[in-house]
């Protein structure tokens, strides 16, 4: 895969993830991994909030996006309260890059 597809992934994932949980906008001059990086720290402070106010959202907004139930189960059932957020946080990307590598590839094919 080349830079500028990966580059487009990226963004494509970011957007999905920015508008899924109302993210502000990320610095798109920077690099992918770094946005990447910036994206899953707006992230892990969104699900914190949500879920200490609003946790129904969250989940309303996991099972939206179509991050697997088993995977999100499996994070609340074993892991530390205090790497919840993270972990949900990588899940989230792992599904949305997953999704617009999907996207990309149909769309070329």
């Amino acid at each position: 895969m080349g830079v500028s597809n990966s580059s487009e992934i990226v963004q494509s994932a970011v957007d999905k993830m920015s508008i899924a949980f109302d993210l502000p906008d990320t610095d798109s001059v920077i690099a992918p991994e770094q946005r990447l990086q910036e994206v899953r720290m707006l992230l892990v402070q969104r699900i914190i909030g949500l879920l200490n106010t609003n946790p129904e959202k969250l989940m309303a907004i996991l099972y939206r996006i179509d991050v697997s139930e088993a995977a999100v189960n499996e994070v609340f059932g074993t892991a530390f309260p205090p790497d919840v957020p993270e972990l949900l946080a990588d899940l989230i990307i792992e599904r949305q890059l997953a999704k617009a590598e999907t996207r990309r590839h149909h769309s070329s094919s």
